[in-house]
């Protein structure tokens, strides 16, 4: 998604270079893409100059919608009623960690991302072409 971010919004890519450049299987690589087209955060266009393009702007996508569309539902679980002083502390810290973890997912979005990324590989922000 941040490839796509990258690109902008009139840049279809496709998949078999993201892939290229990502390093990922392509096959694996257009079940993800597929995944993210019925969610609606992508559109396809078949043909020449076609490919994947970003159908929500970066700025209203966070990373926890995009995780939480991937992750599996876990099953709540009983709380033991025979766990020890430091089972219960960890289970306790885990759930902290977890929480914290969804937050800072929930707050950052794929548009700050992307800038993270430009501004860490020093790439300039915006081209223009004349």
């Amino acid at each position: 998604m941040v490839h796509f971010a990258h690109l902008g919004p009139a840049h279809f890519a496709q998949s078999r270079d993201i892939a290229r450049s990502e390093k990922l299987p392509n096959k694996f690589l257009e079940s993800v893409l597929l995944g993210l087209k019925r969610a609606g955060y992508l559109e396809s266009k078949v043909g020449s100059g076609g490919g994947y393009r970003l159908k929500v702007s970066p700025r209203e996508i966070t990373l926890g919608d995009l995780v939480r569309r991937f992750e599996a539902d876990e099953p709540l679980e009983a709380q033991p009623t025979d766990e020890s002083i430091s089972q219960t502390a960890l289970r306790l810290l885990q759930h902290r960690l977890q929480t914290a973890h969804a937050s800072v997912l929930d707050t950052v979005t794929l548009e700050q991302l992307r800038d993270d990324v430009r501004a860490a590989r020093g790439d300039e922000q915006e081209m223009f072409y004349i």
